[in-house]
């Protein structure tokens, strides 16, 4: 059921809260400034031990706090908890301490939709890989250990390059680049694969069209990833840096026929980016269990009534935790909630 308590402390704009939502839909609402959207990003920071909005951890932190605290009781009984002080932070889960950011992942699925949804349309490639990696990471098991392998030999080659090492060096690099790039590019592609039949089918209830998906390798198709490194190992040797390879990775969006991508408005790319989140929540929620989170703050920004309402009926169906922020629950036309809770000066409180 993802939470069953949240004890908040230290944390932007709250000093301390305490409270109990629902296993369904949450609804916080609240006037502008009042903390709605801080609700969000302590639960988000719980389950990802980071920010969907800040760079650095200690930027949540309260101003009169030296550090913050957030702890969830999970729907198995445990409890988790990360702390964020001047000097790093620690997390915990079930009495033992959490090392790597990815087991508090494991522990709390977490997904989130910001009224800054629409630049995983319209940004760059790194945010669609980001997408892509987030489901990989909970349908193939051997992912996370892929992407380090690959991230490792990446900084090595890249230092070689720099360093103008000799060929045998570089080659070496390329070898392992090659190997865990390959098993990279094949996770991210079957996930892709899967991703497809919930994401256009979220897509054809919010813009009456399928939206399409297409996984593209950062290298050439028609030679592996090796032998297209050595191809441009003098290309990369003047440019100090790997030029090809699964980092270089993009998620093509093909929405009517056209790229979603610089082709759709403003409204549209929000449902666009909104059908690739549900759709990927839709997939997730087998591996999720009853632990996964999904995050909705002010749906209703950007959109038509109609469009809204259609949005709101998708997310009133996931099947499991949703915490929903808007100004007025009047502004969220046909959903109903499960529970209600207010915010405003720090404080928050379950409505009746």
């Amino acid at each position: 059921m993802g939470l069953k308590r949240l004890s908040i402390s230290g944390f932007r704009c709250f000093d301390r809260v305490d409270l109990e939502p629902t296993t369904g839909v949450n609804v916080v609402v609240g006037p502008n400034a009042s903390g709605k959207t801080s609700l969000l990003e302590a639960i988000f920071l719980l389950g990802r031990g980071r920010s969907f909005r800040a760079a650095r951890k200690q930027a949540m932190i309260r101003e009169t706090a030296t550090e913050l605290q957030i702890v969830g009781k999970l729907g198995d009984g445990r409890s988790m908890g990360i702390e964020v002080g001047k000097d790093g932070w620690t997390a915990r889960a079930g009495g033992e301490p959490i090392t790597q950011l990815a087991e508090l992942a494991g522990l709390l699925p977490v997904q989130v939709m910001d009224p800054e949804i629409h630049r995983l349309v319209q940004e760059g490639p790194g945010e669609r890989r980001r997408y892509i990696d987030w489901a990989t990471f909970h349908v193939e098991h051997e992912f996370l250990e892929t992407w380090r392998k690959y991230q490792r030999a990446l900084r090595q080659r890249n230092a070689a390059l720099r360093s103008r090492q000799p060929d045998p060096m570089i080659q070496a690099w390329e070898q392992a680049l090659g190997e865990s790039g390959a098993t990279l590019d094949r996770f991210r592609a079957e996930a892709v694969a899967q991703l497809a039949a919930p994401v256009s089918a979220a897509a054809e209830r919010l813009l009456g069209t399928p939206l399409g998906l297409e996984y593209r390798p950062g290298q050439p198709s028609d030679t592996s990833l090796a032998s297209a490194l050595a191809e441009h190992r003098e290309r990369d040797r003047k440019a100090g840096t790997t030029q090809i390879g699964p980092h270089r990775a993009e998620l093509s969006l093909r929405l009517d026929g056209h790229k979603a991508r610089g082709w759709v408005s403003r409204g549209q790319q929000k449902l666009v980016a909104a059908a690739l989140v549900l759709g990927q929540a839709q997939l997730l929620a087998p591996y999720w269990a009853d632990r996964g989170i999904l995050l909705v703050d002010d749906p209703a920004a950007e959109l038509d009534a109609d469009r809204c309402e259609r949005l709101l009926s998708v997310i009133g169906e996931m099947p499991f935790q949703v915490f929903v922020t808007s100004l007025d629950p009047r502004s969220l036309p046909g959903m109903v909630p499960d529970a209600m809770f207010h915010v405003e000066q720090g404080k928050a409180a379950r409505m009746v």
